[in-house]
């Protein structure tokens, strides 16, 4: 049976015979869909619908039409996709950027603070053309390349938090130059510390926690460096009891970026993979967030922090009501009903390409029930974004 099917019914499992209106997609035309990948090509390049049979497919499209969406279209959100191509390409040139720093470091020469600060203003305007698409990236990291893509991760965070207090100019170009160098007194410590899967020992959290007062120091020696960077970088572990380091500062004694960067540091540590540990997801760690304050984390802020990249951020993946899986897509408007892209039914163990759901939209009856780690269903958001 030779049955059309719009796009978003396409699932895993059916055979595609024809693609109406594009003889040169440049994927095949014709056979079984068996990776996401063509699903997400065929979007991009406009496809709309396409002819299955359902002779030759393994999954009958009436099955996932039963489990449909009942989606509202939220064109706004293409602003998303249209920004990640150029964010890929500036966090790949951070992640260079952030070598050759170290490398520099290690041969004993100084940092490079105009390479620094370009950076920092390419990832402020794209954050204000669109801050869902580094958020996104945010969250694909490479395990074994943490102390690279931490800074990164936290940079993106604190350009994204800078913005909803209403920083701009020189306070967010030099919030983001410190965000970036935070962690560069991580040079001088040794590797097998650095790098150790598993709990440090007590000799050991003493030598790590070292890293703080290097950074702040190889900051203070950098000319041309702002105060609001090295404020960044200096207290980035200081905490408002005095529980902190390296300086044991307290309450006021703390700058305001300084309180902001302990909450973007803590959360992008707790959200990201590590070789000995998976990431939390977005709410287990806005939960420990929550458990610090008032006594260690500012309050106020971690609210602000909250409303600025949702409970559920971009890029992270949750179940809804329905049984599908989601990507988050953009969380800024209503941090608890984001704007989500359905792309895989755990009914039916199949994936889908739906339109874009607003939780937050009158009539959308499909609620969060938790927030997942795509490895559950081995999703590769590499694959969605």
């Amino acid at each position: 049976m030779i049955k059309t099917v719009p796009l978003h019914q396409v699932t895993i499992g059916m055979y595609i015979t024809d693609i109406p209106g594009h003889d040169e997609l440049g994927i095949r035309q014709k056979g079984l869909i068996k990776d996401p990948r063509i699903l997400r090509v065929m979007q991009q390049r406009g496809v709309m619908s396409v002819v299955v049979d359902l002779s030759q497919s393994t999954i009958n499209p009436t099955l996932n039409m039963a489990a449909k969406v009942k989606a509202k279209k939220v064109t706004v959100r293409k602003k998303t996709f249209e920004e990640l191509p150029q964010a890929r390409k500036l966090y790949r040139q951070a992640r260079k950027l952030q070598q050759q720093t170290m490398e520099s470091l290690f041969k004993g020469d100084a940092i490079n603070l105009d390479e620094v600060g370009a950076t920092a203003d390419e990832f402020i305007e794209s954050v204000f053309r669109n801050p869902s698409a580094l958020s996104c990236l945010r969250l694909i990291k490479q395990k074994d390349d943490y102390l690279l893509e931490h800074s990164i991760g936290v940079a993106i965070l604190m350009v994204m938090f800078g913005r909803q207090l209403g920083f701009s100019g020189q306070e967010l170009h030099h919030l983001c130059v410190g965000s970036l160098l935070h962690d560069i007194g991580k040079i001088k410590v040794p590797e097998k510390i650095l790098n150790k899967p598993g709990k440090l020992s007590e000799p050991e959290f003493i030598i790590m926690r070292s890293h703080a007062a290097y950074s702040r120091d190889i900051m203070k020696a950098t000319p041309g460096l702002n105060q609001i960077s090295l404020d960044v970088a200096a207290q980035h572990h200081e905490k408002i009891d005095g529980s902190g380091y390296p300086a044991g500062l307290s309450g006021n004694q703390i700058s305001k970026y300084g309180r902001m960067i302990a909450i973007c540091d803590i959360y992008d540590a707790l959200t990201a993979d590590r070789v000995y540990r998976d990431g939390m997801t977005g709410p287990q760690a806005m939960k420990i967030l929550r458990n610090m304050t008032p006594n260690q984390l500012d309050e106020a802020l971690l609210h602000q922090f909250i409303n600025c990249v949702g409970v559920y951020p971009p890029g992270s993946f949750v179940e809804l009501s329905n049984g599908m899986i989601a990507i988050v897509i953009d969380a800024t408007t209503t941090p608890l009903l984001p704007i989500v892209k359905v792309i895989y039914s755990t009914r039916s163990n199949t994936h889908v390409m739906n339109e874009e759901l607003d939780l937050a939209l009158a009539g959308t009856n499909e609620k969060i029930v938790r927030a997942v780690k795509p490895e559950e269903y081995r999703l590769d958001p590499r694959n969605y974004l």
